[in-house]
């Protein structure tokens, strides 16, 4: 049987750019389309809300988007992009909108200027294969993407441009429609949790958005890796929980009001490697009650290796306090080969965290602490870090249930029993 050639779809409402085109409406050439054509849309002003339901690729103009300084420090402002220049989708209405809504495998979108929705792309985790790519998302009320997957195919979104929208990019509900911000309301039960397996968060350029990309819904968030992004002055920069076989690796969060690596609750086999964080609020920060989905089991199994975290006005890696009924939120994982310098602290652990090993670390001039754990904490091994030039080097209220060998360092408490040991 001789395969069905894809065809490509012309879409110019003014029909100034592209006279030969034969749609005015984007929706109105997905509607005529067959799975696996392109539609090209032209520069121009589209104020439609889309729903693709067949494998399709939308291609806009990703070199215009590449033009646009994502970092620019004018904030944007509704018609200030020529849309004879760009190709701009920005939906009508008051109400809730969504720009794109993605409701097939294999579907593309490229190229396009994405704002005043409140949901700019919308990705249904009952597909795969989804690639979000050289978009501009801004001004944007709730989310520049709600990304979901169901694995089956890898997904991925990358190169974009997220800057002034409430959150960036996200994984959070089905039906954001409902999506309020209390802890425990049904909207956010598992009948609405969106899944996102199997998915690549890269080179994206993040600049203030309440967040700049996380997986942090109450869903499934496997095999998801966040690598090579750039966040600044977001509020929050990478987020994650309740995932396995995760990755952030070589990102670079800058300026963070708040938290600039979040992990929540019940991670497991996961890898923090690499990341330049700097001059912000928090660092890394394991801490399952700070979402709005506390999820109290604690991260298992974690490597958190070759990162900087410097300037940072809190801790620069941290794992949350838990509970006698509840553990921490790190525990039988990795710290190691980090620098974490010039914060308030450089490693930190709070109660009841136990069996992580926290080896080969550099932690100079914090203005609390170099290295630090609280009382109930256990089974603990620091080995072979090096803590000068902080107000305290090294301090253990649970000593000795914790293990100090090899490491170098001038102030500690208890006196001598830290700088002095192994």
């Amino acid at each position: 049987m001789a395969e069905t050639s894809s065809s490509t779809l012309v879409v110019d409402r003014d029909r100034v750019q592209c006279g030969n085109a034969g749609f005015t409406s984007i929706q109105a050439a997905v509607d005529a389309a067959r799975p696996g054509d392109q539609i090209r849309v032209c520069p121009d002003l589209y104020p439609e809300s889309v729903t693709v339901d067949i494998p399709l690729t939308l291609w806009g103009d990703p070199d215009a988007v590449e033009a646009v300084n994502c970092f620019d420090p004018t904030p944007s402002q509704p018609g200030d992009l020529d849309p004879a220049q760009q190709v701009v989708v920005d939906p009508p209405g008051d109400g809730f909108t969504t720009a794109f809504a993605l409701r097939a495998n294999d579907v593309v979108v490229a190229g396009f200027v994405i704002q005043g929705a409140s949901v700019g792309v919308d990705a249904t985790d009952t597909s795969s294969g989804f690639r979000i790519h050289h978009d501009l998302f801004r001004l944007n009320t709730l989310f520049a993407v709600d990304f979901g997957s169901n694995g089956t195919e890898p997904a991925r979104a990358d190169h974009n441009c997220i800057r002034q929208n409430r959150f960036g990019l996200v994984s959070e509900l089905d039906n954001d429609q409902i999506w309020v911000s209390i802890t425990g309301a049904y909207e956010r039960q598992e009948w609405n949790a969106r899944d996102l397996r199997n998915a690549r968060i890269d080179h994206n350029q993040t600049y203030k958005n309440g967040v700049g990309v996380e997986a942090g819904g109450p869903g499934r968030h496997d095999e998801v890796t966040f690598d090579h992004n750039v966040s600044r002055a977001d509020a929050g920069g990478i987020g994650l929980l309740n995932s396995t076989g995760g990755a952030i690796l070589d990102n670079e969060v800058t300026l963070t009001s708040n938290t600039a690596i979040l992990i929540g609750g019940d991670n497991s086999d996961l890898t923090i490697a690499s990341n330049l964080v700097t001059d912000g609020g928090s660092g890394i920060v394991f801490a399952a009650m700070s979402y709005i989905d506390k999820i109290p089991a604690p991260s298992r199994n974690v490597l958190v290796t070759g990162n900087a975290v410097l300037r940072m006005k809190g801790s620069g890696i941290i794992a949350a306090a838990g509970m006698p009924t509840s553990p921490g939120d790190l525990h039988d994982s990795v710290i190691a080969d980090n620098v974490s310098s010039d914060n308030g602290a450089g490693v930190v652990f709070r109660s009841y965290n136990t069996g992580n090993e926290v080896r080969n670390n550099v932690t100079e001039r914090n203005t609390r602490y170099g290295i630090y754990t609280d009382l109930y904490t256990a089974g603990n091994l620091f080995d072979g870090n090096r803590m000068l030039d902080n107000a305290l080097d090294a301090g253990d209220k649970s000593w000795p249930a914790n293990t100090w060998t090899a490491n170098q360092c001038v102030t500690d408490d208890p006196a001598g029993m830290i700088c002095g040991a192994g």
